[in-house]
Order: C-alpha cells, then structure tokens, then sequence
C-alpha cells in the first residue's frame, strides 16, 4: 500500500498534463470553428502572383487572431481563389462564396473587357492592373488598383532621367500595340518637364529591329527608352551595344528574368527599369515581406504579388474602421505597406498606391533600387525603424514541420484539401487537411502524382499537384496503392419531371442613347418540355434606374418570341451591365433548374450621348496637306502626311485601354488634354480623342484605319452634339 501510494499522483500527474493539453487544443479549434469569417475572393490562377500574396498576408493576420471589427469582434480571413480562364464561371462561384471584396485580376486588357462583370459583384475590386482608363471608366466606384498607375510609372522614370540625370535627348521605341499605354504615359510626362521625345519610333510590319538600330545608332540619343516584349527588347538592346551606341537604355521590364536571360551578362550593367515596387527596396516592411514570401514559396516575389500583399493588409485596416468598407478604403492613412507609405485619402478616388520605383540592373546583374517616388515626390529611406536581423525568425509564420529540413514535408495550398485511402478519386476520403497544414511525406505512387502521410493511425494519400512538396524528394519510398474499392451497383437513373423552362437569349442594340426613348429587343426562348402559361419580362436600365417590363401570354414547348423594353436614360455615360429577369413574378412552373436560371441573362451596352455624325460613325481618306472639318464649323484636323495635327483651336490626344469604338463614350474624353502633333508612328490601330474647335467644342473619337507615312490616312469618326 505504502508503494501504491506514492505511485499513484506520479500517474495522475503524468495522465493530467497530455488531458490538459487535450483540452487546451479542443478549446482552441472550438474557438476557431466559431470565430466568424469574412471571405475574400481572387481573381487569379491559385499559383499567380495575386493568389501568393494574397494568401501570405491572409495566413500572417489569421496566426496573429485575425482581424478585428469596428465594433471589437474578432474575424478570420479565407480565400476564395478562382482562375481567369472562364471569367463569367469565376465570378459567379465567387459572388456564390459572399466575399466582401475581390483582389484581381491582374491583367489590363481582362479588366477592361470586363469592367461590368466585376462591377456587378458589388463588393470593393482591388486590382493590380495599372492601366490609366480603368479607374476613369468605372461608373461605379467599386474598382480600386493597388499599384500605381501607367502614367505615374512614366512620371517616376522622366524625373529621374531629366531631374536626376540631366538628359532631354531622349528617344522612344514602342514595340508592340499593347504598350501604348506605357509610351502615352512616358511622353506625356515629359511633356510635363517641357521635353518631347527627340525621335518617337514604332516597330511595325514594315519595320525590322535592325532599322530601328540603325536609325537610332545615326540620331545617338542619350537615352532609349523601351516599352515591348522582353524577348524584342533584348535583341534591339544587344544589336544597339554590338552597333556601339554608348547612351543609356531604359526598358519598363528590364527586371523580368526572361530580359536578363536574353542579355550577355557583361552588358547587363546599367539599364534602368521602373516599376511600382523592388525587392531591393530597403524597408521594414518590405524586407520582412520579401524574407516571408521566398521562405513560404521558394522564389523571390515580383511587383504584383507585393500590391496583392498590401491590398490584404489595406482590406484588414478598413474592416477596423466606422463605415462601408468601400468608403473605409478611400480614407485611409499612413497605412506601411511593402509598396511604400499607402495614403488613400490623399489619392483620387480608386486609387490605392502612388509608390513606384526606378532600378538599375548592377554588376551581377540583379535590380537595385535607386530612387524611389510618392506621386512626384522622391521619397527618401530613413532608419526609423529596428533592423530587421533581430526580427527574421518571427516573420516566417509558415509552421515548421515536425521532419528535419531535408526529409521531404508538404504544405496544403487549397483551402481545404481531401485526404484519401489510396491514390485516386474513386477511393475514399478519409480526412481533411486545411490550408497552410503540414505533414512529413512518407511515401508516393509510382508515376509521383500522389504522395502518402501518417493519417489518424493509417496511411492517407494526397493529391501531388494541388500541393506544395519541400525537402529531398529523392529519398521519398514508393508505396503500393490499396486495392480499388469496389463501386457500388448502379442504380436506375429515375426519369426527370418536365416542366417549362423560360430563358433569355438575346438583347440588343448594345447601345443607348441617353436622353433620347430607348427600345430594347429581347428575345425569350421556352426551352422546356411543357408549355409556359403567362409570364413577365422585366429589367432595371441604368443611368436613371429606369424600370421597364412587359408581359407574354405564353410560349410553347421550344418556342421564342421577340418582346421590347421602352425608356428614358438619364445620367452619366458608360457601360453599364443590367439583369433581364425572365418570368418576373415566377408564374411559371419550370422546377428548381428552371427557376434557377430566370435572371442568368446579364445585357452589357453602352449608355451614351446622342451623336453629330450622320448615321453615328463617319470614315473618310486624307491625303497629305488635306483637312476635315468634323463639327460643321472650321476645319479641326489637318494630314501633313507625317502628322495629324489639331486646328483652330481643336485638340487630339491617344487614347489608350481601349480594344474597338464602341467602347469609347462620351465622359471618358478628355476636353483639356492635348498632344497635337501626333507623329504617323503613333497612329497605326490607335484611338485618339477629339474636341473640336473653339467655335464648336464638340467631343468626338477618332479610330485609325490605316496611316502611311507621307501617304494616306484611313480614319473612322464620331463627333457627339
């Protein structure tokens, strides 16, 4: 007994301490499961760069207790992440998900063709596209960027050229039409210093990479500065340095590792770059940034994924403060982002980041940060904060895994990850792990697309391609699958009930005049199996939220029928998306598909000012020394062959972001800018703005067809009243 007694608190002190711990973890995951969650979609490939940051910053706010309410409530963070390539199936499944915001996408051209879609999510859009259209196109004040747009790009770079450097002998080449909006930007900021680009060249059909070096090496400008493709970059930058051209060369991408690639390394040395942010950048937040991301990801971040960071940490701030969320966005400040300091009370409205950076490639032939610029203002790096050195081990949040760093581990990506009894979908699953788990690597099939763990006692198999695998893979033994389970007996699928089933399948015009009645055609289909007894068509037409609505006595089975909406737009120009719901009242009895789909149809147009040009859209050759007068007074244009240069007070500018006429309106011309004369380099496939002469002052827009050097200019025109 004696012995029994002294034994005994020795065991209950040894089963007390792992039931503690049992409790503390169970007390834990309850407390998570109940933390409520505010969700955040992304417009993006689950492996882009907008995805990386994003759930870099996300995993970092939830491991420190999320983010926290106005009214002191605790929240975590998820991701919805959806691919671009179906944009329309992304952003359904994301308006699906009820995300509060949207970060992505990160491409010019996809948010400019869909600026409708993404503003009928309704919720902020944070992209990192820099073009300078989107945020003046947007009507809905939904569309912020979180990096610094194309023209404070080309601002930051003419500053330190002409500012730092002394140089006004500066030439341009544009190499493809995409980046137009990079030259537009560049020149219109030398103009700001009162420089124009000595020579503007352009490499088109009828002009070679070795014409444009030898023109070049003749004129020996100080400076050439490149706006193209990495790969046409590096060519015209190699054969200039083989042509023993000995000025300075500045390309937009000079940072990308497919330019460096392609340049000898000796004559990587001193070509300068400018973007919105560098990994050389010497910050706080930066440098923590950069240590975090290559520690989670094994690879150095780029510009996008440090926007798509920083919009997390902008998101977070705004969810603390009174107010919508979209009104919080705009009113912030000081907020320490990786890009810089982010400001965006003092910013027009939408814009989120004034930060950008010039580089210089040096002796080993990676970006180092020269100058750094807010807007117009050069930002100077200050020791204001405790070095980093001490700070590294805590600023990896990604959980250490349990194996030594050679023994292979893997780190779920996907918010949650299904984890099965044997490699294959047609096996069981058996478990879950969440995003950001890790687990030591046991074993994998034979062809490596699925990899084994210890699970719950067992073995549990995951998916090798929608995970992240670290460590010495070769050491990782081949594991015989399970036998594959046997499926159970098929069943008889049973026979579906018909029922009608009303549907949209056309709208037209996809134009609108505002101030003038407007009749909309929509085509109505009953592609069910039974007949469609009466129904309403309905929909609400914007500016002016004017309501129209008709009724059908009915439809037959695969019948369609033509119906019109009527109104009166009033209100600001721009494309606007609108809902055109199908049987309105749900009178019609079309079965859970069938009532699914009654406001599928989005009817995208334009809402536009009523024009002066017969029949909407005038053309006209002009041969050389020719004018037109567009607006019925004196002439506005004159064709030098070489030039088209404004008249009489009219003026002209490119206008950039833009694919075809019809997505150019009223509001988004310009009535002070001017950059007459606009050289014939510039004009092949180009948009240009219009107001008329000072008699008239009408606003109108320009699409070149065809312009030859000291030949004929091909123009298409629409002058608004």
């Amino acid at each position: 007994m004696p012995i029994n007694a002294k034994v005994q608190p020795s065991l209950a002190r040894k089963l007390l301490i792992p039931l503690v711990l049992l409790l503390f973890l169970l007390t834990t995951s309850i407390i998570q499961a109940q933390q409520p969650v505010f969700r955040i979609g992304v417009l993006d490939d689950p492996l882009g760069s907008v995805s990386q940051g994003a759930r870099l910053a996300v995993q970092r706010l939830n491991a420190s207790g999320g983010v926290v309410g106005a009214d002191g409530t605790a929240f975590r963070l998820e991701l919805v992440t959806q691919a671009t390539d179906d944009l329309q199936t992304a952003v359904a499944n994301i308006q699906q998900a009820s995300v509060i915001a949207v970060l992505g996408p990160a491409d010019n051209g996809t948010v400019l063709n869909n600026l409708g879609l993404l503003q009928g999510l309704n919720v902020p859009i944070l992209t990192t596209a820099i073009d300078d259209t989107i945020i003046a196109r947007d009507t809905s004040d939904l569309i912020f960027r979180i990096r610094a747009q194309e023209v404070l790009l080309g601002r930051g770079l003419a500053n330190y050229l002409i500012d730092e450097l002394g140089e006004s002998n500066i030439v341009t080449v544009q190499m493809d039409v995409a980046s137009t909006a990079g030259v537009v930007g560049f020149t219109t900021a030398l103009a700001e210093h009162g420089v124009r680009p000595s020579r503007s060249y352009l490499l088109d059909d009828n002009t070679t990479v070795e014409d444009l070096v030898e023109q070049i090496s003749t004129t020996n400008p100080g400076v050439v500065v490149v706006y193209g493709p990495p790969a046409t970059a590096s060519i015209l930058y190699g054969e200039l340095r083989s042509s023993g051209w000995g000025g300075r060369f500045a390309y937009n991408q000079a940072d990308s590792t497919e330019f460096r690639a392609s340049v000898p390394f000796e004559r990587l040395t001193g070509v300068i770059s400018v973007t919105t942010w560098s990994y050389s950048s010497p910050t706080r937040a930066s440098e923590r940034f950069v240590l975090d991301y290559i520690g989670a990801y094994g690879e150095i971040p780029d510009p996008v994924a440090a926007a798509a960071y920083d919009g997390i940490r902008l998101l977070a701030t705004a969810i603390g403060n009174p107010g919508t969320l979209t009104q919080n966005l705009a009113n912030l400040d000081a907020v320490r982002g990786v890009q810089g300091e982010l400001s965006t009370s003092e910013l027009l409205v939408g814009e989120l980041s004034n930060n950008v950076a010039v580089t210089e490639l040096g002796a080993f032939g990676a970006p180092e940060l020269i100058v750094r610029y807010s807007g117009n203002t050069m930002v100077v790096d200050t020791e204001d904060e405790e070095p980093i050195a001490t700070q590294v081990a805590q600023a990896t949040f990604t959980p250490a895994p349990t194996a030594t760093p050679d023994s292979p581990y893997l780190i779920v990506t996907r918010a949650v990850q299904n984890v099965r009894s044997g490699p294959g979908l047609n096996y069981d699953i058996i478990g879950q792990l969440q995003e950001g788990d890790t687990a030591q690597v046991i074993g994998a099939n034979i062809d490596f697309s699925w990899v084994v763990i210890s699970f719950r006692g067992g073995q549990g198999w995951l998916s090798r391609g929608i995970l992240d695998l670290f460590g010495n893979v070769n050491q990782i033994p081949i594991i015989a699958p399970p036998p594959t389970p046997t499926p159970p007996p098929a069943t008889a699928t049973p026979t579906a009930e018909p029922f009608a089933d009303v549907v949209i399948v056309g709208v037209t015009p996809n134009r609108l005049v505002i101030g003038q009645p407007f009749t909309v055609t929509v085509t109505v289909r009953n592609q069910g199996a039974l007949a469609a007894g009466g129904f309403a068509i309905a929909a609400t037409f914007e500016p002016g939220s004017v309501y129209a609505a008709v009724n059908l006595p009915g439809l037959a089975p695969g019948q369609q029928a033509n119906v019109t909406l009527t109104g009166l737009l009033t209100g600001a120009t721009g494309p606007r998306n609108v809902v055109i719901v199908a049987d309105l009242n749900n009178q019609v009895n079309e079965g859970i598909a069938g009532e699914a789909n009654n406001d599928d149809y989005i009817y995208s147009y334009v809402a536009d000012n009523s024009t002066l040009t017969p029949g909407g859209l005038g053309s006209i050759t002009l041969a050389p020394g020719s004018t037109i007068n567009l607006d019925g007074s004196t002439d506005d244009l004159l064709w030098t062959g070489t030039d088209l240069v404004a008249q009489n007070g009219a003026q002209i500018y490119l206008l950039s972001g833009f694919t075809s006429l019809d997505q150019i309106h009223y509001d988004v011309i310009s009535t002070t800018t001017n950059a007459s004369p606009i050289n014939v380099t510039l004009l092949t496939n180009a948009f240009i703005g219009l107001r008329t002469d000072t008699g008239n002052q009408k606003r109108g827009v320009i699409r070149v067809d065809g312009a030859i050097s000291g030949g004929n200019l091909t123009i298409a025109y629409r002058v608004y009243n």
